[in-house]
């Protein structure tokens, strides 16, 4: 049986660390806090408490956790951890759930529901109204995460995704910059759709006009989109719905040697573990994912108890990041 040691020295840190995580009594990076996550998941550590909170819930919650096929086709620009994004959140939802003596199993959005489970986390934008329906026709707890359907009284956990992007272009605004473009994925996803109206807002409150791009996030054609722009006038800055979007704009633009922040600034959103190390490391917003991750699974949990049943949206703040890509 594993040891907090053997977690320890398989996450390369200090047992202290290790027992800071279990127990959220400091502040821990989110780099650091995911490695030990992984240790404890691979090495299948079982934390003592665990079982006390086992004896007080009476029960061992099944727990559902409904992820979309476009997580996988995005699984290229994931990281040894298991992903740059959702992979931090899952994670964190898999080490909260060992700690209160739950059961997480992983499933596809889109395949029947054979087993029985106490309550589903549903991630992402590939939940759809009709896909929603599947889970609720179960009548078990559904908590969203990272997503919202628009008239769905719903629990959801989300990123101020809004706020976030009016404070990133504001910050664009606020240094001199008139000529700034968005670049977004799908906006059929809530999440894209908020930042994109965090934008259009932005520049309509400085009386600047707006211009928008969509592309395929997952068929990656940022090339078709980055020919049309520099067709015309190079803007001078870009916001990004995310970080990998950003990247792929700073990774074709360099193609045109087009200089990264000299002609164009560059602003991302998410703040994903790749973003500082990139070249020139990424100027974004963080989206708290730990913590994203943490509460949603502690309202699943305080709805498979049958507490506080009254849907609730919880928006988590973000903050802006200055780097040097903007």
């Amino acid at each position: 049986m594993a040891t907090i040691d053997d977690v320890a020295k398989l996450a390369g840190v200090s047992t202290a660390t290790v027992s800071r995580v279990l127990n959220n009594t400091a502040n821990v990076s989110e780099e650091t806090r995911a490695k030990v996550l992984y240790a404890i998941e691979k090495l299948n550590f079982k934390p003592k408490f665990s079982a006390k909170a086992l004896a007080k819930s009476k029960k061992r919650f099944k727990i559902g956790l409904g992820l979309g096929k476009r997580m996988q086709l995005l699984r290229d620009e994931s990281d040894e951890l298991g992903g740059q994004f959702y992979g931090i959140i899952v994670r964190e939802i898999k080490a909260l759930a060992m700690m209160h003596g739950a059961i997480v199993k992983e499933l596809w959005l889109e395949d029947d529901l054979y087993e029985k489970f106490d309550g589903f986390i549903l991630v992402g934008l590939d939940v759809t109204r009709e896909i929603l329906k599947k889970f609720k026709d179960t009548e078990k707890p559904i908590v969203l995460l990272d997503h919202y359907i628009t008239g769905e009284e719903i629990d959801s956990v989300l990123s101020d995704n809004y706020n976030g992007a009016f404070c990133a272009v504001n910050y664009l605004i606020n240094k001199g910059y008139k000529d700034i473009i968005h670049i977004h994925g799908p906006l059929t996803s809530y999440s894209f759709k908020r930042r994109h109206d965090g934008y259009i807002d932005a520049m309509k409150n400085a009386k600047l006009k707006s211009q928008c791009y969509e592309y395929d996030d997952v068929k990656n054609n940022i090339d078709v989109v980055i020919q049309k722009i520099i067709k015309g006038k190079i803007p001078e800055a870009i916001f990004a719905s995310n970080d990998i979007t950003a990247m792929r704009i700073i990774s074709e633009l360099k193609k045109y040697k087009i200089g990264i922040p000299d002609k164009v600034k560059i602003i991302g959103f998410d703040d994903i573990p790749m973003a500082k190390k990139f070249n020139p490391p990424l100027t974004t917003v963080k989206v708290f994912k730990q913590e994203m991750g943490s509460i949603a699974f502690k309202r699943l949990y305080e709805l498979m108890l049958n507490e506080n049943i009254h849907p609730t949206r919880i928006s988590v703040y973000t903050k802006f990041i200055r780097r040097k890509s903007g």
